[in-house]
């Protein structure tokens, strides 16, 4: 029940969004909650565990590629708000608690820590350029360079900050480096929180009438959501090298989307963020299923043990 844990919150986050859209104006807490949870993940990785490998190029590579390429073909269709949605949820770097993750199912933590901290670093330098030309910002009538600048700062102070201040603490208090263990249940609850403000605020552009959306995209959303991370999955344990598939699948396919989610508000609207919202109830379900399918399978060998040690004690009498 515990590995459900996490896709049953953000159901029940989405009901209390949906049920409270008044909650909207609490929308001011997003980006705090997102340098809250990036300040507690960074404190506690171990930078000396990096060891890059080939695939993690490739892992990099494709973590931008399906963004770009989702948002490109949305864009031809003239669907502006999925092709920002695709964009935002198929550029979340490495999900923080993916290393977490690897070490439950007993795969290699130390190559999804390299993901974790080589994607996170890529994505923030690689949005101040993409974003402009994945929302429009330059053909509403913005200048590229304003454009770019203006993202470039809010990368900085969101995803840059936080990681410089984390790393900062560590040296100057080593012993800080135990606080993501210690207060993880904190993390829990501030991504909890943040999701709630999200579908609070999604509800009420929702159910804005003048914004007119229809019931017809909500459900577009959920299928490229879904779509974006079998696509995640599948291409990470391809590309992965013999004997660490699943852990190049768990890089690519486990996604960060607390920043993406902001951005997509600030830059796009809530329909946009709904991508990478969504993209979470997807990639926490699939953890949950690996996790069962691991306890089946100990299940099993312990069964499978347990009679052969019985037949031993038979033979012996």
């Amino acid at each position: 029940m515990g590995a459900m844990v996490r896709p049953l919150a953000l159901m029940g986050a989405f009901v209390v969004g949906w049920l409270a859209p008044q909650g909207a104006v609490f929308s001011c807490t997003i980006p705090w909650f997102v340098r809250f949870m990036l300040f507690m993940t960074f404190l506690g990785l171990d930078v000396h565990k990096i060891k890059l490998r080939p695939s993690h190029l490739v892992i990099l590579a494709l973590n931008i590629l399906v963004g770009v390429v989702a948002c490109a073909i949305f864009k031809l269709t003239g669907n502006a708000s999925m092709a920002s949605a695709a964009f935002f949820t198929g550029m979340a770097p490495t999900a923080s608690a993916a290393p977490a993750i690897a070490s439950f199912l007993r795969r290699e933590v130390e190559y999804v820590v390299t993901s974790l901290l080589l994607t996170t670093f890529a994505v923030a330098i690689a949005l101040p350029l993409l974003i402009p030309w994945a929302t429009g910002m330059t053909s509403q009538g913005g200048l590229f360079l304003d454009a770019f600048l203006h993202v470039l700062g809010t990368v900085a102070s969101t995803i840059v900050a936080p990681i410089v201040a984390a790393r900062l603490l560590r040296r100057l208090y080593p012993d800080s480096q135990t606080w993501t263990k210690r207060f993880k249940v904190f993390t829990f609850y501030a991504w909890v929180l943040m999701v709630t403000v999200l579908a609070c605020r999604a509800s009420q552009f929702i159910q804005d009438p003048e914004n007119g959306v229809r019931a017809f995209v909500l459900v577009e959303t959920l299928v490229v959501s879904l779509a974006i991370c079998a696509t995640n999955f599948t291409l990470g344990f391809f590309v992965g090298e013999k004997g660490l598939r699943e852990e190049a699948s768990q890089s690519l396919g486990q996604k960060n989307t607390g920043a993406m989610i902001y951005f997509a508000v600030l830059y796009a609207d809530p329909l946009a963020a709904l991508g990478p919202t969504l993209y979470v109830l997807w990639h926490n379900t699939w953890n949950a299923l690996q996790l069962q399918r691991l306890a089946i399978k100990d299940a099993k060998a312990r069964r499978s043990a347990k009679r052969t040690e019985s037949a031993v004690d038979a033979a012996k009498e």
